[in-house]
């Protein structure tokens, strides 16, 4: 059996003092009690720190850095991290109790298993002045049955939380992507599916809470539509002569799309990109 002070969980912050506890408190509330939570604070001015420390569990590693952004702040964690395995956590997020003691089962279950990514419950939210204003259930855009090739065919959504790797591809130079604004998680799991083909598991358990949350101060609610158009131009370039990318059909039309869309909005024809998916 896998033991459970073998987890390092990474979760990077930035000006989140006013919940991030919510997310430390769903490791605090894990069924198993042995891992290891690394909390690289991303520069934040807003007293993050005196939250972090207040909890004082000796289990927590709280370490801080220049704002540089999310990815950096996980490569950061990644070389604390003293764990055989490790798993994501943003700071707005929250684990399920039992996600270490099921992810632990599948992998246990799985030995030829490198990375795994579970199932989430998924909420797009919007919010105004700090309040939630319209809430969409978006759970199906994780489903069941998939493969490593869905991966490189974008046939899912695709985040951090509830990622779960050995520490030993991070040695191998497998990290994430700091010039990505977004999608550094899709980027990440294409460089271990390429190199790790048969190390892929798909736990289909929903373990944890994903937010999108737009309006607030997340990647999704500071982006423009040319944005996503440029980070797909970046990762298709990135992997474009990956063998599992053969047969793809997301490029160039999602480049296209959020150009299309970046110009409608300049004409006026589209809200900011924050209100896109609230206009039914």
């Amino acid at each position: 059996m896998q033991e459970l002070s073998d987890i390092s969980i990474i979760m990077p912050t930035y000006n989140r003092a006013y919940i991030i506890k919510n997310a430390i408190q769903s490791v605090l509330n894990q069924t198993h009690k042995n891992w290891e939570l690394i909390v690289i604070d991303d520069g934040s001015t807003d007293g993050t720190d005196a939250v972090v420390k207040e909890i004082g569990d000796d289990r927590i590693v709280y370490d801080q850095q220049s704002n540089q952004g999310a990815a950096a702040a996980r490569n950061h964690g990644l070389e604390l991290a003293r764990g055989n395995w490790v798993a994501y956590l943003d700071s707005d997020n929250e684990l399920f109790p039992n996600y270490m003691e099921r992810m632990l089962y599948w992998l246990d279950n799985n030995p030829e298993a490198v990375f795994a990514i579970p199932r989430a419950h998924r909420t797009q939210e919007l919010y105004e002045n700090g309040k939630l204003v319209r809430l969409i259930d978006d759970s199906e855009d994780t489903p069941p049955g998939l493969g490593i090739k869905d991966i490189f065919m974008k046939n899912l959504h695709l985040d951090t939380n509830g990622y779960i790797h050995l520490k030993r591809l991070f040695d191998e130079g497998i990290k994430w992507d700091p010039a990505l604004h977004a999608m550094e998680d899709w980027d990440l799991a294409m460089t271990m599916g390429e190199k790790y083909p048969e190390g892929f598991l798909y736990v289909e358990e929903v373990l944890y809470n994903y937010h999108q949350r737009y309006g607030g101060d997340g990647v999704v609610s500071n982006s423009k539509y040319s944005d996503w158009a440029i980070t797909f131009e970046q990762i298709y370039q990135k992997h474009k002569d990956d063998k599992m990318l053969v047969g793809q059909q997301w490029y160039p039309s999602r480049v296209e799309k959020w150009q299309r869309l970046q110009k409608e909005f300049e004409e006026g024809n589209q809200p900011p990109y924050h209100l896109y998916y609230f206009q039914s």
